[in-house]
């Protein structure tokens, strides 16, 4: 079922909307409605629907205004605005704001329908892009063992070959994968790499992938493979946090085929590397004022990577950029659509579930690992955050045992 929020204050059509529209027989549950757009903006923060129906002329806050906000906070949410002015200028905004669908009154309950199906379609095919980038995830994750002692040992056969030959692929691999079971490179965070790094960067990070293969191509390929994978992984995180399309911005099918294709040409795996990071750098770039990026870009780089200190505040990281902290805060909410301590937050529940699904870490070692000085509260904090308890989550997210048959 898809929830839907109406925002009319024209109570004959919210009230028309509300009860011509058979909803028991559609897939749409109307969860909630308001009269105003402040009144609306409150209620849709805590009921986060997936479609939001606003009329654009209201009071205190108008449909347009509503949705610049919704969409710069919730960005996952469709908008569909009404409206009774025929009027391009309404129209130019409402695309530029971002909405799915704009629509003249009056307007029937088929026709209301028919365009519910057409944006709830798109939900759908968002939805499968994301689980197409969870798969792989998951892929990656699962055979990072494997890949270890592929590394480790590797024994060559056919003619020519002696009996006891050593290890094809002996190498140190000390440093190649974080604690999560995640590829890196020379130890350093390749999220990092993407969210901080500059088109000058790129020819350097292709030559420290590069110094991970051997000379033998053939050898080699399981290793692009693995590092193929984890650069989009990370790539598609960053789309996704800015409330972006990871299909439209990464630049080849996710496929296994195409993905095959790519790792058996050293030529065609640099050139894709190097698409792939053009094109998160130019998506990432676009979605932050120029007058603020580098501020934006150096605070949070100076945040994740050091979310880890209960110390950290928004006076040291105002510190570390170099201007006030209420000129941060200032700058930061508008930027990022969250507060600093909202964006602190997001960062250290993100890495407390990667320790809970990855690790064995007890909670008040992942509290600690994760700036929390308190395991207490970081259960509450965490739980606020997703609904489920340290310990609920990380039984939700254990994988189910294989099936029995007698």
């Amino acid at each position: 079922m898809y929830k839907v929020f109406l925002a009319e204050d024209e109570i004959v059509v919210r009230e028309g909307i509300r009860n011509t529209i058979p909803w028991e027989t559609t897939s749409y549950t109307l969860v909630g409605e308001a009269p105003d757009g402040e009144i609306a903006l409150s209620m849709i923060q805590e009921i986060k629907p997936d479609i939001l129906i606003t009329d654009i002329k209201m009071p205190f806050i108008d449909g347009l205004t509503l949705s610049r906000i919704v969409k710069k906070t919730l960005p996952w949410i469709k908008i569909i605005i009404l409206s009774g002015h025929d009027e391009f200028e309404y129209a130019r905004d409402a695309i530029s704001v971002g909405v799915e669908e704009y629509l003249l009154k009056p307007i029937s309950a088929k026709d209301m329908i028919q365009v519910l199906d057409t944006v709830a379609a798109r939900i759908d095919r968002e939805k499968e892009d994301l689980l197409s980038i969870e798969r792989l995830k998951q892929q990656v994750q699962s055979h990072a063992e494997m890949l270890r002692e592929t590394l480790e040992f590797k024994p060559r056969t056919g003619p020519g070959a002696a009996a006891d030959a050593g290890p094809s692929l002996k190498r140190n691999i000390a440093g190649l994968f974080d604690e999560t079971g995640l590829l890196a490179v020379n130890g350093n965070s390749l999220w990092t790499k993407f969210q901080y790094g500059s088109r000058k960067d790129i020819d350097s990070i292709i030559g420290e992938c590069t110094a991970l293969l051997g000379g033998n191509p053939d050898d080699d390929h399981i290793l692009e493979y693995f590092i193929l994978g984890e650069l989009i992984v990370i790539a598609a995180k960053v789309v996704e946090e800015m409330g972006g399309n990871v299909k439209e911005v990464i630049p080849f099918c996710l496929g296994r085929q195409a993905i095959n294709e790519i790792i058996h040409s050293r030529e065609v795996f640099y050139d894709t590397v190097r698409a792939l990071f053009n094109a998160v750098i130019e998506f990432r770039d676009s979605h932050i004022d120029g007058r603020y990026r580098s501020v934006i870009l150096k605070a949070r780089e100076y945040i994740d990577q050091n979310f880890g200190d209960p110390e950290i505040s928004l006076h040291s990281t105002a510190s570390y950029v170099g201007i006030s902290p209420n000129h941060l805060s200032t700058v930061f909410s508008q930027e990022m659509g969250e507060t600093f301590v909202e964006y602190l937050t997001r960062i250290r529940i993100g890495r407390a579930k990667e320790l809970l699904e990855n690790t064995a870490m007890k909670s008040a070692g992942i509290a600690c690992e994760t700036g929390f000085s308190d395991p207490h509260y970081f259960s509450f904090i965490f739980k606020k955050n997703t609904g489920l308890s340290p310990r609920e989550y990380r039984v939700s997210r254990r994988p189910l045992p294989p099936p029995s048959f007698p």
